[in-house]
């Protein structure tokens, strides 16, 4: 392999031919009426994907997984990926938050912007690619120190700012770790200085507790939980504590006598009281937590391309490590659990808030349970709410409805529609089914092979589609208005991508592949409002990636 056959021409490079063909069956015409400007109103650019190219360096040789991959995801918006098994939607959301396990894999170019910081800053620099001769294969020679830089900048991107939900949950989630234990350290990853500053400021001795106590045994009386959770909740604010407020309603909705839930709820509130170490310690686990989110800052400026003078994120660093000798004998066993006690009580209690948010039932029992006990609904719930307690800008949802039943499907994909109109959070939704995404998503990109073939509003897409890749997939889908239909399949299979087709990938496959399809790769055209398609069979103005 050339050193010049790593370069890929750029999509709207290639001349345009075939004039005069006629537009494939069930497409909107020879010529889609011609570009119209997205309307001033249209949602912020969150995430903007440009030229992503993503190869993996086996023995056999490279594979362009994805090969000039673009994309937008706008706020509050939900942006479908389909297409069929192995064209590279997975690789795509590992490329995002570059995860791409390295080696073999390696994010080769192409920009990744997040409100203007490139998480992709330096990627050319982390590695040198020489081709071996008389072989297709290519040595990479590897700067770890610079990718270890990397990876430090994207922790401050990772979870806060984009979030995942993995195509399988149950390996993505530990074994030997409980549930509380697990999105417990998440939460107080992100949330941790509010949650330490509410530990410090609680008031369990307030004049106000008492009565709010007994206002919520009153509203236990009549058993709607409408009213219970309203009291706990109230108890709650009397003491400054959310914790207490849901662990109140769990007490008062638990069995027992009035006389033993007044115990259990005064027990819950001198439990909020600190003793003069523990809370000494909860003080370091904050300053740590700011100095962290210090170092964040500075890693989101770097990629930005404004990054701290050198001096400065020395002396950040060098400030956290003096902070964590400061409390070193917290780590000892037997002092360990004793003095971090309050906190995994208060995060527990935390973990069963945020899983009633996903809809949980007993969200208790399976807060304290591990993830072996869960079913795969459970647990992609679990996964859920694990992504969203950062309150991400950005959620990448790999096949979340795979393996499950119909129910537990629709009530998965009702709870992400449900999250995006709450947090304004932008939703990549990867999935192999048509009618998921004509339910829930705004827009939809067709991959094919590593690229993305057509993109546009869902609806627009579905009525009219224009890339006979497209109008394949939607041709093989039943339809309920259409009892008599014949399914219809596309010939052959996703191409090796060790030698992927010259110009068009699809041409093998295409009934109506043209000459110019396999010498160029199709540029990008615009075919209607916000929707465009690399077809040479359409001759709309050329989109620039």
């Amino acid at each position: 392999m050339s050193a010049e056959s790593l370069e890929v021409p750029r999509a709207g490079t290639a001349a345009t031919s075939g004039e005069g063909v006629a537009a494939p069956p069930g497409s909107a015409g020879t010529t889609v009426p011609s570009s119209v400007p997205e309307p001033a109103a249209a949602p912020e650019v969150v995430l903007d994907v440009r030229e992503l190219k993503t190869y993996f360096f086996t023995y056999q040789g490279v594979v362009k997984a994805l090969d000039g991959v673009s994309f937008q995801l706008r706020r509050g918006e939900t942006t479908g990926l389909v297409g069929e098994t192995g064209c590279g939607k997975s690789v795509t959301a590992f490329s995002i938050t570059r995860l791409i396990p390295d080696p073999p894999g390696r994010i080769v170019g192409g920009h990744v912007r997040l409100r203007g910081a490139d998480l992709l800053t330096g990627i050319d620099q982390e590695a040198k690619y020489r081709p071996i001769k008389g072989s297709n294969r290519v040595r990479v020679t590897r700067w770890y120190r610079r990718i270890v830089r990397a990876n430090e900048r994207m922790e401050a991107v990772r979870g806060r700012h984009i979030s995942m939900i993995f195509q399988e949950p149950s390996q993505a989630l530990n074994p030997v770790f409980s549930i509380a234990n697990q999105v417990g350290e998440l939460l107080f990853l992100h949330h941790g200085p509010r949650i330490v500053s509410e530990m410090l400021g609680a008031t369990p001795a307030a004049p106000e507790v008492g009565p709010a106590i007994d206002a919520l045994l009153a509203a236990t009386e009549g058993g709607l939980p409408g009213p219970i959770r309203e009291a706990a909740d109230a108890l709650g604010r009397a003491a400054k504590s959310t914790r207490l407020a849901t662990e109140a309603f769990y007490i008062t909705r638990g069995p027992g006598s009035p006389t033993a839930k007044r115990a259990r709820l005064l027990e819950a509130c001198r439990e909020l009281h600190l003793t003069g170490l523990r809370r000494s310690h909860l003080r370091h686990r904050g300053r740590l937590l700011d100095l962290r989110e210090q170092l964040n800052e500075a890693r989101l400026s770097e990629l930005r391309g404004t990054p701290l003078p050198a001096a400065k994120l020395r002396r950040l660093h060098w400030k956290e490590r003096g902070e964590r000798l400061r409390h070193f004998y917290a780590g000892l066993w037997g002092i360990r659990r004793w003095i971090n006690r309050p906190l995994d009580r208060e995060l527990l209690w935390r973990v069963v808030r945020v899983l009633e948010g996903v809809r949980i039932a007993n969200p208790v029992r399976v807060a304290q349970g591990f993830p072996h006990e869960l079913s795969g609904g459970m647990i992609q719930r679990v996964m859920i709410a694990m992504a969203l307690s950062a309150e991400p800008e950005v959620l990448l949802a790999d096949e979340p409805t795979t393996a499950l039943d119909v129910t537990i499907q629709a009530q998965i994909l009702d709870l992400l529609a449900t999250l995006r109109h709450e947090f304004g959070t932008a939703i990549l939704l990867i999935t192999h089914d048509l009618a998921v995404i004509a339910e829930v998503a705004d827009r939809v990109c067709v991959m094919y092979a590593g690229q993305i073939v057509e993109e546009g509003p869902v609806r627009a897409v579905f009525q009219h589609p224009l890339h006979p890749y497209t109008q394949g997939l939607l041709a093989s889908v039943p339809r309920v208005d259409q009892p008599g239909k014949q399914l219809a399949s596309i010939p052959g299979s996703v191409p090796n991508l060790l030698e992927p087709p010259s110009g068009c990938r699809f041409h093998p496959r295409c009934p109506f592949a043209m000459p110019v399809c396999r010498t160029a790769r199709p540029p990008v055209t615009q075919e209607g409002p916000a929707h465009t398609v690399a077809c040479y069979l359409y001759h709309g103005p050329t989109v620039q990636p």
